[in-house]
């Protein structure tokens, strides 16, 4: 492997194996299941850490990217490359006790059919575990409002890969109008916002970047 080959795959290695370990810490809170499904797997890493914290006995994904999805076969049980609608018919659904979608829905060009189609296809006590970006973050809302700003980035929550934008209250919107309710919520946000002098009720909506969600069938 040459050095320029060598530096592309420590990049595509660091980027697909992003640790999540506050969103698994989330999870951890709430959910213990026999088997979950990761779509938008990446590298697999979520996934083992949800084994490894004994949040799932096993985990397997669906990653469209195939450097990622052949880095997830060594972290995962099983992992289909590709879409969710390309290999929806391959997926045993009703195997599933939670299906997480980690800055996942945001990307999808229809995230209400998909929400549907989860309801409809999963087990009956099968719940989502969701990690959503806020649109309603300062750095997003306040450039918006004061002056006419919107502007795509290379990453984070203006990434412009980007279809959809959510708040708190519209993810709520739309998990909703799919079926699902939401059972916990939590904001990710720098610690330093947590703070006991810090009025974080008040704050909150513009300082979180992240929201982690379990939901559950109506």
């Amino acid at each position: 492997m040459t050095e320029a080959a060598a530096r592309t795959d420590q990049r595509i290695r660091k980027y697909y194996l992003t640790e999540r370990g506050k969103f698994v810490n989330f999870i951890a809170r709430f959910v213990a299941v026999e088997s979950a499904l990761d779509i938008g797997c990446a590298g697999g890493r979520l996934g083992s850490e949800l084994v490894g914290t004994g949040v799932a006995k096993a985990c397997d994904g669906i990653e469209p990217f195939p450097e990622a999805a052949a880095l997830a076969t060594a972290q995962l049980r099983h992992v289909w490359n590709g879409t969710l609608e390309s290999v929806s018919d391959e997926v045993p659904w009703n195997s599933y006790d939670m299906v997480v979608m980690a800055d996942v829905l945001e990307h999808l060009v229809d995230p209400w059919q998909a929400l549907k189609f989860l309801r409809e296809r999963t087990s009956l006590n099968c719940c989502l575990a969701l990690s959503v970006p806020n649109v309603r973050h300062y750095k997003v809302s306040f450039p918006l409002l004061f002056m006419g700003k919107f502007r795509y980035a290379d990453q984070g929550i203006m990434d412009r890969t980007h279809l959809h934008f959510f708040t708190r209250g519209s993810l709520a919107e739309i998990l909703y109008e799919c079926g699902w309710r939401i059972r916990a919520i939590d904001s990710s946000m720098k610690d330093h916002y947590r703070r006991a002098f810090v009025p974080t009720r008040w704050i909150e909506p513009f300082v979180t970047r992240q929201y982690y969600l379990i939901a559950e069938k109506q």
